[in-house]
């Protein structure tokens, strides 16, 4: 009897663990197929002029090789606005992505969020605060997932939480 309530009591257990693990991992079919997991950015303007808006990264890409440091990747991606403060870049290096595993935290060692449409030298920052983890990679793709990454700013708060699709390239193509 007693084999019996231990043997019922861990598998509740296992059942209650395996229930409360969230998923670290996406598919692109899966994110391709629910928009509502897409990485988003909710801009909160410090200005009445300007109204709070949501965006989007466009064209993001990861290279394996950054051009500048050794055993560092390079992410880049530009939102799609059109006014200043919705017009944003965010630059990030961090540990080789090809040595991290899904599921893995970027250890990010550069982190830029700037505003190339301003002409105010303050409109840029390397401050963050939550976290990007890796959610899926393949031969040319990475998925990162973005915990609530939040920036304030010259313009505002901005924050930015999902999954996000990224090309991924070997190193960049400077051309001068």
């Amino acid at each position: 009897m007693k084999r019996l309530i231990i043997t019922a009591l861990a598998s509740v257990a296992l059942l209650f663990a395996m229930v409360s693990c969230s998923k670290d991992y996406i598919s692109p079919e899966e994110l391709f197929s629910d928009g509502s997991k897409v990485a988003k950015t909710t801009i909160q303007t410090k200005s009445s002029d300007y109204e709070d808006t949501v965006t989007t990264f466009n064209d993001p890409t990861v290279y394996r090789k950054n051009g500048e440091e050794e055993g560092q990747s390079w992410f880049v991606a530009w939102s799609g606005g059109r006014m200043v403060y919705d017009m944003f870049m965010l630059s990030i290096f961090f540990d080789s992505i090809d040595n991290m595993e899904v599921g893995d935290k970027l250890h990010i060692t550069h982190f830029m969020f700037a505003f190339p449409a301003s002409s105010d030298s303050r409109a840029y920052t390397s401050t963050y605060s939550g976290k990007i983890t890796l959610a899926d990679k393949g031969e040319d793709y990475v998925i990162l997932q973005f915990h609530k990454v939040s920036v304030s700013c010259l313009y505002g708060k901005y924050v930015t939480d999902g999954y996000l699709y990224c090309t991924l390239k070997d190193e960049p193509k400077l051309s001068y």
